[in-house]
């Protein structure tokens, strides 16, 4: 009986990690800086106040995150660098 309980739990626990890391991928994509003259800023907080801790140039692919959208700002991984980057100056890297 022990081990039909334990079995279920690992069965569980593993369906929910899986989960989580589907959920994850399905969350980021690929975007391509586009819609400016020549570099965009990475900021470390989504503010124009904020410092910039990276330049992105025209044309570079980075990873928008799922962990902020204000509707302006995204969260987004450059070169291993997390920060925030002004949605408008992104297109879809698919395109």
């Amino acid at each position: 009986m022990l081990k039909k309980v334990f079995a279920t739990f690992l069965l569980t626990a593993a369906l929910l990690i899986i989960g989580a890391q589907v959920n994850s991928a399905e969350a980021s994509w690929y975007a391509r800086v586009s819609y400016c003259n020549e570099w965009i800023s990475l900021w470390i907080s989504p503010d124009y106040g904020a410092r910039r801790i990276a330049t992105i140039p025209l044309g570079a692919v980075i990873l928008v995150t799922d962990d902020y959208d204000d509707g302006e700002f995204v969260s987004a991984r450059y070169n291993g660098m997390y920060g925030y980057v002004l949605e408008k100056y992104l297109d879809d890297a698919e395109k």
